[in-house]
């Protein structure tokens, strides 16, 4: 099973199109996914006290992290990092057992030139704190807005294949991190 996380919960983001063409790729390589999207938190995820104690709403969401075999993880850039709602998701799930040894795939969404690059930097520093197993090819989605066309999947045909590329690596990468 592999999840896909969607590194926002902003209403009407990207990153969510981004990953359910993604889901919708995954499938179509036979794999079963798991949708873990931030914009589906508890309130009580937010609250101070997340810390100290899970609260029992929260952790179906975190199950299904920590039980998906490998995890691609799409997020925007804002303002040069990820969502503080991004930082705040790996923050809560357990440690080490979560992310640990966990192979990891990155898809980066951003409005501007450098496809959340910046943004990458600053996830690949938590992974790598959090062992997880970083797949060394990410793709970093550039002027999503461009891309998009207004419309609610990427249909360039290069892009479409970056995207294949990157999964069927990502697969395999699966298959050589597993015990």
């Amino acid at each position: 099973m592999i999840g896909v996380l969607i590194g926002t919960n902003r209403v009407g983001s990207k990153s969510r199109l981004v990953a359910a063409q993604l889901v919708r790729l995954y499938s179509k390589l036979d794999q079963k996914i798991n949708v873990i999207d931030l914009g589906a938190l508890p309130k009580e995820a937010w609250a101070g006290t997340v810390f100290k104690k899970l609260p029992l709403s929260i952790l179906p969401m975190v199950r299904r992290t920590v039980d998906c075999k490998g995890l691609v993880i799409v997020y925007p850039e804002y303002n040069g990092s990820i969502p503080g709602s991004l930082k705040h998701y790996i923050d809560i799930l357990p440690h080490p057992e979560s992310l640990a040894r966990k192979p990891v795939c990155l898809v980066g969404v951003a409005r501007g030139s450098t496809g959340a690059l910046r943004a990458s930097t600053h996830l690949e520093a938590i992974l790598f704190y959090r062992r997880a197993f970083i797949y060394p090819f990410p793709l970093y989605l550039a002027k999503i807005d461009e891309l998009l066309e207004g419309k609610c999947a990427i249909e360039q045909e290069n892009i479409q294949k970056k995207m294949l590329e990157q999964a069927m690596g990502f697969l395999e990468f699966l298959k050589r991190s597993s015990p």
